[in-house]
């Protein structure tokens, strides 16, 4: 088999999944590389794979794929086309998420030829607060490419995908309970516990609404975040020209202090092939 075409799929609130995808597409060197954001829900559409492989990206949300997300892959249609699950998290732990990002695949009927869990810098890293800041770097850029070689050169060694064992992936089932995200959700039934706008740094550009996957944010008024849409990306912080976003909760910023010394030693990128 000779690798043609990849379509790189990924949902990427804050840039890292993206990059990394991006990378590993590069790796392989083919000259057919699709994009396809579907981290905005605006941008999701019914997809049907004709391409010769799929790589399929995910940030690590509370030890799982995003809730945002999963049901819309669940809605993906394949014929047996080779696949790439891809799992960003930010140097704590990935638990289950590759697991699941597998199943979701397998269910698909993609097959998967190989897997990955990549570093990232975590959604909630701060000057303050540096999480595996500035990662991917390019160290991991290079284990991106090096990992899409490793790719084409098993692909384009099958003489048919029957011919291709399955790969092992680590993980749990049933899978890890995102205990941190069903304490937001009890907590959301008293507080906001979302970024707010300081309204003396916010300049009104939109910036916040743009970049929210799931529209969360008001574009009438920027001051306002629909806390039960809300999933905590800190997209909206991230891309904050005047930051002017922020996350003011004082018990957050408790556990962020207490995530950063449990994240202090470098992980390195999980490669299954």
């Amino acid at each position: 088999m000779n690798i043609q075409s990849v379509s790189c799929v990924y949902f990427s609130p804050t840039g890292t999944t993206k990059t990394v995808l991006e990378n590993i597409a590069r790796g392989i060197e083919c000259p057919n590389i699709e994009m396809i954001d579907c981290t905005k829900r605006s941008l999701r559409k019914e997809l049907h794979f004709n391409s010769e492989l799929v790589i399929l990206g995910v940030p690590v949300y509370y030890g799982r794929v995003p809730e945002e997300v999963a049901a819309y892959f669940a809605t993906f249609t394949a014929h047996k086309t080779p696949v790439v699950p891809v799992v960003v998290y930010g140097n704590r732990e990935y638990e289950d998420a590759l697991k699941e990002l597998y199943d979701i695949t397998t269910k698909q009927n993609f097959l998967p030829v190989a897997a990955a869990a990549f570093i990232g810098e975590h959604s909630y890293s701060s000057s303050l607060c540096p999480i595996a800041q500035g990662r991917p770097d390019n160290d991991d850029i290079q284990k991106a490419l090096s990992f899409g070689n490793q790719i084409k050169k098993k692909v384009n060694a099958l003489e048919s995908l029957d011919a291709m064992q399955a790969i092992l992936v680590p993980g749990n089932v049933p899978y890890v309970e995102p205990k941190y995200l069903l304490l937001i959700k009890q907590a959301r039934n008293s507080i906001s516990f979302t970024p707010e706008t300081d309204t003396a740094l916010c300049t009104e550009c939109g910036k916040c609404a743009q970049v929210c996957p799931i529209e969360a944010i008001s574009l009438d008024d920027l001051t306002k975040t629909d806390k039960w849409q809300c999933i905590i990306c800190f997209a909206c912080i991230k891309n904050c020209p005047s930051g002017a976003r922020q996350m003011k909760d004082q018990n957050f910023g408790i556990q962020i202090r207490k995530l950063q010394k449990i994240c202090q030693r470098r992980k390195e990128p999980e490669l299954y092939i």
